[in-house]
């Protein structure tokens, strides 16, 4: 079964209306999930989770022409790690615990050929709202046009930063890196966040990105 993710494939594809949920979690909700070779970075005591939430459109194997491509809805539990060690003393990367989609084929090709641990549930989405469904677990969240009235610049320059994902796959941590040529991130207001996904949920605050952000996934490489 890991044999199809070892193949070395790059994509290739845009990123449409990214939304980037924010929200904090005892370390202790989010260890059970987390290979121990991979750090989890620390906020105060408690966790980060990035929630991703955004449409891939034009995606393809680099080796395939641009005419034969896919899209789909793409929300993924982020965790942010301390990845210090392996690039001079910087916080670069994220762990993806566990993404979604309501495309039953993609969840399929996603568990076999990716690391984003893909599976498939049910998914409500507009420009401001999401309804996120697996079973008896969800999350909800709704943005509005406004400008939040607190701004963390901490947490800006952190999400900011973020150009790389982890993996494990046979025992081996793997990095895959994120190339693109902006990532510009902007406040959103959000002002309604549940979920029972973690119990210790604490939403930090919400990013948009406004523009086309076209991009590119290398290979996941081994990290010695």
């Amino acid at each position: 079964m890991n044999i199809l993710k070892k193949i070395p494939i790059t994509y290739q594809g845009q990123l449409h209306n990214v939304q980037l949920i924010n929200f904090s979690v005892e370390r202790e909700e989010v260890e059970p999930y987390v290979p121990w070779k991979i750090k989890i970075r620390d906020f105060g005591g408690r966790a980060m989770i990035s929630m991703v939430n955004v449409y891939l459109k034009n995606m393809h194997p680099t080796f395939i022409p641009q005419g034969l491509t896919f899209e789909y809805r793409h929300i993924g539990f982020r965790l942010l790690v301390d990845d210090s060690q392996w690039n001079e003393g910087q916080y670069k990367g994220i762990y993806f615990i566990r993404s979604f989609t309501d495309n039953a084929l993609i969840a399929q090709g996603g568990q076999l050929m990716t690391d984003y641990n893909l599976e498939k549930a049910e998914i409500i989405c507009t420009n401001e709202l999401l309804a996120l469904k697996k079973g008896a677990q969800f999350l909800t969240y709704a943005l509005d046009e406004q400008q939040p009235d607190i701004r963390n610049k901490e947490l800006y320059q952190t999400i900011a930063s973020i150009d790389r994902a982890y993996s494990h796959l046979d025992g081996q941590i793997r990095m895959t890196q994120i190339q693109r040529e902006k990532w510009p991130i902007e406040w959103a207001n959000c002002y309604h966040f549940q979920t029972n996904f973690f119990e210790t949920a604490r939403f930090e605050g919400a990013f948009r990105v406004n523009e086309t952000i076209y991009y590119q996934w290398e290979p996941p490489k081994n990290i010695r």
